[in-house]
């Protein structure tokens, strides 16, 4: 180890990968204890001395405390010393003060390739992932293969919501060799993009060397494992319209994995009425989903619909859909048959339809997303629709609460009036700004979604436009390690945010088990 004790630490990829003891024990009989010196800089240096044996006894706590009460005292210290200090305040969770000590070090010595790596390290740590950008591209930006800055980078990225970005950095480090921290990040980032086949093999080739390694690799094994764990779920809901349609919806569904498919099978029960009639519904699917290749991801359904009203009848339903990865993006396409069961009236028509769609989806600079999609579709009435949509979103620089904001615009035209029950308008146009906030705080979680919009559309011999306005809302709780409950809402005017095109409420529960 150098003087400054820097060569041999070992850089966990989060600070509670590590081993923190409390800091309430009293310290062992023969270790010095910092007694009232006559200036600060004695002190300082008794703590800092007091520090570097609760490090030597690989005590990060007491160390980080110890380091922190030196540093507070004396900036005389050289600078070795003080990014030695400083990495372990961020290992013993005193984030913010290690990020001013490693900030006032670059404002000594802005060369610092070591200082601005750690702060990149401990920004991403605490949220701050634009800034954990901005400090590891200044450091590539001199040295293009410093493994270190690509690996800040590469975790800045997977934990900012944009681990396909990050998978490619990880890939470059480990062609160089294999390296345990590259390995869990790029784990981690096929684990959060659903990418269960390449989260195992990388868990797999995992080696710790060092207590908290061992750790990270058990916690990835925890979160594969609960990742893939059977799930049984159940809900009911209440939608209710301006035109006096209500439904009573009831569901049931369970979840399992056989090797790299998860299969599920679902039950909707949904019974419709209004003034005029009444009709039930009921959709029994098994769907399936993979993720075969990390660049490509399939799924389908397949089961039977069937109505209760005074025209019964079944019919096959079903879907198939495929995506890939094209850069850091994806696209997409899918077939689907389905039928209309939003209202008592189009239950009881028997309306049905396939549906032909498509998507392109790009992550873009400073956490912007933007997305591309059209629908075709066959109606059984003789009937035919355009559905385009585009939207751009951002996440704004928030832990929690999460923050984010976009713009969607829509396009929707129909080929004729089919005067079959559901909204079927001419050359409408709608223009939508959203926010969503999300909170969570011990075992409770809240997500808003309120939005704004302004529409036009040609129906029925009138052309109304206006301005509509919406929302829908979550508020949740970890009942248990394994059971989520959640009591949900939504309700809009947006003409095409409802299959009738009237102004809706809904509300429910849903609960879901993993065992």
């Amino acid at each position: 180890m150098t003087a400054g004790g820097l060569l041999s630490i070992p850089v966990p990829a989060h600070p509670q990968a590590m081993t923190v003891q409390a800091s309430e024990s009293v310290p062992e009989p023969g270790m010095r204890t910092v007694e009232p010196a006559e200036s600060a800089e004695e002190r300082a240096l008794r703590h800092k001395d007091r520090g570097d044996e609760f490090r030597v006894r690989d005590d990060i706590g007491h160390a980080g405390e110890e380091y922190g009460k030196a540093l507070s005292l004396y900036g005389g210290f050289s600078l070795e010393d003080r990014l030695l200090m400083a990495r372990y305040l961020s290992w013993s969770g005193r984030i913010d003060e290690a990020v001013r000590e490693l900030n006032a070090i670059l404002a000594e010595d802005p060369g610092n390739a070591e200082a601005r790596i750690h702060l990149a390290r401990c920004l991403s740590w605490r949220g701050d992932h634009r800034a954990s950008l901005a400090e590891s591209s200044k450091v590539l930006a001199v040295s293009p293969d410093d493994k270190d800055a690509l690996l800040a980078r590469a975790n800045a990225l997977k934990w900012s919501g944009d681990p396909t970005a990050g998978v490619s950095i990880y890939k470059g480090i480990l062609e160089r060799g294999e390296d345990f921290d590259t390995r869990m990040g790029l784990s981690q980032a096929f684990l959060s993009t659903g990418y269960i086949r390449g989260a195992r093999e990388g868990a797999k080739l995992l080696t710790p060397e060092y207590p908290y390694q061992e750790k990270e690799r058990k916690n990835l094994y925890a979160e594969i494992d609960k990742a893939t764990r059977p799930d049984l779920g159940a809900g009911y809901s209440y939608y209710h319209d301006s035109d006096e349609n209500r439904l009573d919806r009831y569901s049931l569904s369970a979840g399992f994995w056989t090797g790299y498919w998860k299969w599920g099978v679902g039950y909707l029960y949904t019974d419709a009425a209004n003034p005029s009639r009444s009709a039930a519904n009921h959709d029994l699917s098994l769907s399936a989903d993979s993720r075969p290749a990390e660049w490509l991801g399939v799924g389908g359904t397949a089961g039977v619909n069937r109505t209760s009203n005074d025209n019964s009848g079944s019919m096959f339903v079903g879907s198939a859909r495929a995506d890939v990865t094209v850069l850091d993006g994806r696209i997409g396409a899918g077939v689907a048959r389905k039928a209309f069961a939003d209202t008592a009236e189009l239950i009881e028509n028997g309306i049905r339809f396939t549906e032909i769609a498509s998507f392109v989806e790009y992550p873009l600079p400073y956490r912007f997303t933007v997305r591309a999609s059209h629908a075709f579709r066959d109606y059984s009435d003789d009937n035919r629709s355009h559905d385009w949509q585009g939207s751009i979103r951002h996440v704004f620089g928030l832990k929690n609460p999460t923050l984010a904001a976009g713009y969607r615009i829509r396009s929707l035209d129909f080929r004729r009036e089919s005067g079959s029950g559901y909204f079927d308008p001419a050359d409408y146009l709608s223009h939508r700004g959203e926010l969503s906030v999300d909170y969570a705080k011990g075992k409770g979680y809240v997500r808003l979604a309120p939005f704004i919009g302004y529409q036009s559309f040609r129906r029925r011999g009138d052309t109304p436009e206006g301005v509509f306005a919406g929302g829908e809302g979550v508020i949740g709780a970890h009942a248990a390690d394994s059971v989520d409950i959640e009591l949900h809402g939504e309700g809009s005017d947006e003409a095409g945010g409802s299959a009738s095109g009237f102004t809706y409420y809904q509300f429910g529960v849903r609960m879901k088990a993993r065992f």
